[in-house]
Formats: C-alpha cells, sequence, structure tokens
C-alpha cells in the first residue's frame, strides 16, 4: 500500500471569487513588467494579459513590458534588486523562486517587496493513448518498484513540473533522489515528447495539455487541482492517495526602492486587479484559476514556499 503522507501545499491555494464595487487604486504614471526568461514564456502571457487590463482600465499612463533573459532568471533578480525603479514589477512564479533557491547569492524574498500572487495554472500527469500506464494507481506502482524506471517529462529542471514530480514522489513515499526526470525547454515540448512517444508519461500545465487531451492524442491520469477539472476525465492527487495539492502560480515583486506610498499604491493596483470581473474572465480564456493573495500574507506565503522549494531541491539532489 502506498504511504500517505501530508505535505505542503505547492501553491496555498484558494481560489477567490471576483469583488464588485472595489474602488480605483490611484492612476500611476508608469509601470513596467519585468519578466525573467524568454519572452514568450508563460510569464511573458501573464504581463500581456495584466498589461491591457491595465489599458484598458486606465490605471497607468504607460505600461510595457521587458523581457530578460540569461542565467535562468538570476540575472533579472540582481537587476531588480540592484537598480529597480519604482514602476517595475518583477514577474514570480515557482521556478523564479527555485532559481534563486539553486543560486543561493540571489536576494529574493528579502531583496525585493513581495505585493501579491495574482493567478495560477494546474497540472495534468499525462501519458499516451496506448501506454502500459492506464491508471495514476499503475503509474504509482511502477515508481514505488524502481524510483528510476518510469521516465517523466517535463518543462525546465527546477521548474513547476519538476517541482511537483518530486512532490508526488515524495507523497508515494519513493526516493526522490533516484527519480528520472526529462527536461525540456518549455512545457509544451515536454508534451510533444509524450504524444509522439519519446517519453511515457509527463507533467503540463492545464492550458497546455487541454488540446491534445481533447483530440484523443493524451489520456490524463491525474490533476493537481484539489477538484477535478472540466473538460479532464481524471482523479486529482488529493483522490489518488496523494496529500498534494499545486499549481503554477503568479506573483509581482516591487523594488525595495519604494516608499510606503508608492509601494502601498501598487499593492491597491494588485488588489484592484485580483478583485475585478475583467481578471475573472481573463483567467477563465486562459484556463487559469485566480489565486489572489496581497501584501503580508503574500510575503509570509512567499517566504515559507522559498523554504519549502529549497528543501526539496535538496532532496532531489540539486542543492
Amino acid at each position: 500500500m502506498r504511504r500517505r503522507t501530508v505535505f505542503a501545499l505547492g501553491a496555498g491555494v484558494v481560489a477567490l471569487a471576483a469583488g464588485c464595487g472595489t474602488a480605483d487604486p490611484p492612476i500611476q504614471r508608469e509601470i513596467a513588467f519585468v519578466v525573467p526568461g524568454p519572452s514568450g514564456g508563460q510569464n511573458a502571457a501573464f504581463a500581456r494579459v495584466m498589461k491591457a487590463l491595465i489599458e484598458h482600465r486606465r490605471w497607468a499612463r504607460k505600461v510595457g513590458i521587458s523581457s530578460q533573459p540569461g542565467g535562468g532568471g538570476t540575472l533579472a533578480i540582481a537587476r531588480f534588486v540592484a537598480a529597480g525603479r519604482q514602476g517595475d514589477l518583477m514577474v514570480a512564479d515557482p521556478a523564479l523562486v527555485a532559481v534563486a533557491a539553486m543560486d543561493r547569492t540571489t536576494p529574493f524574498v528579502g531583496g525585493t517587496w513581495p505585493l501579491a500572487r495574482l493567478a495560477g495554472q494546474w497540472e495534468v500527469l499525462v501519458t499516451s493513448p496506448g501506454s502500459r500506464f492506464r491508471t495514476f494507481d499503475d503509474f504509482a506502482a511502477a515508481l514505488l518498484r524502481d524510483p528510476a524506471g518510469p521516465k517523466v517529462a517535463g518543462g525546465a529542471t527546477g521548474g513547476p513540473d519538476h517541482l511537483l514530480y518530486g512532490l508526488t514522489a515524495q507523497g508515494l513515499g519513493a526516493d526522490t533522489r533516484l527519480l528520472d526526470y526529462a527536461p525540456f525547454p518549455d512545457c509544451a515540448q515536454a508534451v510533444e515528447a509524450v504524444v509522439d512517444g519519446r517519453v511515457a508519461i509527463g507533467f503540463g500545465g492545464h492550458r497546455d495539455v487541454a488540446a491534445h487531451i481533447r483530440a484523443g492524442r493524451l489520456r490524463p491520469l491525474a490533476v493537481s487541482a484539489s477538484q477535478r477539472l472540466a473538460g479532464v476525465d481524471a482523479p486529482t492527487l488529493i483522490e489518488s492517495g496523494v496529500r498534494l495539492v499545486y499549481a503554477n502560480w503568479w506573483g509581482l515583486l516591487a523594488s525595495r526602492t519604494l516608499g510606503e506610498t508608492q509601494r502601498d499604491a501598487l499593492l491597491a493596483l494588485c488588489q484592484a486587479i485580483g478583485e475585478s470581473s475583467a481578471w475573472e474572465q481573463a483567467c477563465a480564456r486562459n484556463r487559469w484559476t485566480p489565486m489572489l493573495l496581497a501584501g503580508d500574507d503574500f510575503r509570509q506565503w512567499l517566504e515559507a514556499e522559498a523554504g519549502r522549494t529549497k528543501q526539496l531541491l535538496g532532496d532531489l539532489g540539486l542543492l
């Protein structure tokens, strides 16, 4: 029998309903979203949605996006901490938390003002229609027999797919240091590797796998949400014996150069966005879930998340 163990939730997720009658925040002169990593990734998509909403509501006179590739995000963090401008908002996600933990010299939470977590995307464990893994139980049994046996595909090393695989293995009682994880430059490429049979199984974001599941090119085995997902015929990890809820989340950090007045104004902007019906609609279009957590609550959660991530990376043999 698999070991049922309760682990810290990867996202601390509570989906909040959109508010009504929220007061407009102070209008900003200029906002610039700083996106660590390539311009075509999920972080950039998140920034574009935020930009469009702010421009539509006229909550800032000028809104820009700056992609800063290189160093897996460490260079962007270092620049942001050292020379972040008052209107800069850095997009943060689990991968950035992991990068900061692996770099060890990158002042992440303590070097910024954590403002808010705004949205997240659930993950789906998928396989090909002809795979020997017919159910999650089949996969779990194989993993317990030989943790190095099943090759699992996902995004970059230390990214949300990799972290979720580690947490899932821990929840089953498997040795995380023996896991065979195949990283790809992004989740979409990992999904294609499962579709064309190069890898037997993989973790992917709901947005990346939904069309493949509908077309019958992928078969879902489990979802990382607290409840089953519409259009995905698969149980949750909790139903499958792993006490875990996990989301690939997105949040915003501000520069420590801010005074309290400007910090509070940007916090009000984040809260206004997260509580708006327009944000709820944008999340639905992108298969994201609203996950507003702001101010000190977000800071405390992020500090705890950074600690949990560091411990998990050590368990995976990455530290």
